[in-house]
């Protein structure tokens, strides 16, 4: 058969797929839909022309139909809207437009559905049009991306697809608050604790950490001190622990309430180590959050030597009412601050190089008792 003769039968296969789908049972309608899906899959001609031929409007209606019936043909509409997506800005619009995101609320209950690798994949491709200039409605794709990454039973590849989908939305700046207030961080702070997940869970967060309203979800959320800390001591998952300790200075620099979370979870132990045998960037990280705890004890002193010129204590050192007892009480505190530091090295120093590579720098030792700081976050 030539090509003339093979268009002509690619033509009838299309009508004829067409019908089926508005007009035919549930199994002639999956039929179809695979029938749309392996024609778009073996020509870009025809991938553009199905389209315009009406096949994407009862492939969507398919996708919710009869929910108790027959998963068989929702799945087969779900590949073929995914083979009309891929690669093809225009026919993501028309999927849109035929109404997909606002079907989203009745598949979220259909387990069938909703763990579906490929619908997953589906939402990705039509995610990317948020980098265009089509005004898509995070807020109709949102709910059921958070769903998806909240549910237990959820496959991770699935959970991962959804998460690449929800990075998309949050590369722009206009759905970043839609994306925090519907509850994503929470779900991304606990897949960032499954050691499959973390590192794309804790990269958006990181995008999210970039916003006002992303460092502030953050920092409302109790899991967040305790997850970081977690993860800052993978030390063979190297990438989770530079992006675990990047987020871990954003919520640490502006709020002491952070830093007294992170304490208590024992974070000071966990710095330490890291200083000591994670990467370099790793390393500068945890140094530099050492020190603004280290700034706090200094912090605590001054906050007493007010207008009443009374005296304050740093393990029982007194700070009289003059400016050279003032400075005798900074220089007290800072060297009470030191010594826990070093004490704290000396008690671990054994157990931590132990697990550490045969040579270890130790100009880290000295950058965590040191006194120079910054007053920005290093990159």
């Amino acid at each position: 058969m030539g090509a003339a003769g093979e268009d002509a039968a690619a033509a009838v296969g299309m009508r004829a797929a067409v019908k089926r789908l508005n007009f035919g049972t549930a199994e002639e309608r999956a039929e179809a839909a695979a029938e749309v899906g392996r024609l778009a899959q073996s020509d870009e001609r025809r991938k553009r022309l199905l389209p315009e031929l009406g096949v994407v409007p009862p492939l969507v209606s398919m996708l919710a139909d009869d929910v108790e019936g027959s998963p068989g043909a929702r799945a087969a509409a779900a590949g073929a809207l995914l083979e009309l997506a891929r690669g093809a800005h225009r026919n993501k619009v028309h999927i849109v437009q035929a109404g997909l995101l606002k079907k989203l609320p009745l598949l979220m209950d259909d387990k069938d559905l909703s763990r579906s690798y490929q619908l997953a994949l589906l939402l990705l491709s039509v995610s990317s049009l948020a980098n265009t200039d089509f005004p898509l409605a995070s807020s109709e794709l949102l709910p059921f991306l958070v769903a998806v990454l909240s549910a237990d039973e959820a496959p991770a590849d699935t959970k991962l697809t959804c998460m690449t989908a929800l990075h998309n939305l949050s590369t722009k700046l206009e759905h970043v608050r839609d994306v925090v207030s519907s509850g994503a961080v929470h779900a991304l702070l606990a897949l960032s604790l499954d050691r499959k997940t973390s590192e794309a869970a804790l990269s958006i967060l990181g995008d999210l950490a970039a916003s006002a309203a992303g460092r502030k979800e953050m920092e409302d959320d109790e899991m967040a001190p305790r997850a970081l800390v977690e993860v800052m001591t993978w030390h063979e998952s190297t990438r989770c622990q530079d992006l675990a300790t990047y987020l871990a200075m954003v919520l640490a620099h502006g709020s002491r309430l952070q830093r007294r979370r992170m304490h208590q979870l024992g974070v000071v132990q966990v710095l330490l180590e890291v200083s000591l045998l994670g990467t370099p960037l790793a390393q500068k990280r945890a140094a530099k959050i050492l020190q603004w705890f280290k700034d706090d004890g200094q912090s605590r002193i001054r906050a007493h030597s007010g207008p009443r010129m009374e005296g304050a204590s740093c393990h029982g050192s007194d700070v009289g009412g003059d400016a050279d007892a003032d400075g005798r009480g900074d220089k007290d505190c800072r060297n009470a601050v030191d010594r826990i530091v070093k004490q704290s090295l000396d008690r671990n120093m054994k157990s931590i190089l132990r697990r550490g590579t045969a040579s270890v720098d130790m100009t880290n030792v000295k950058l965590l008792v040191g006194s120079s700081s910054s007053k920005s976050l290093p990159c």
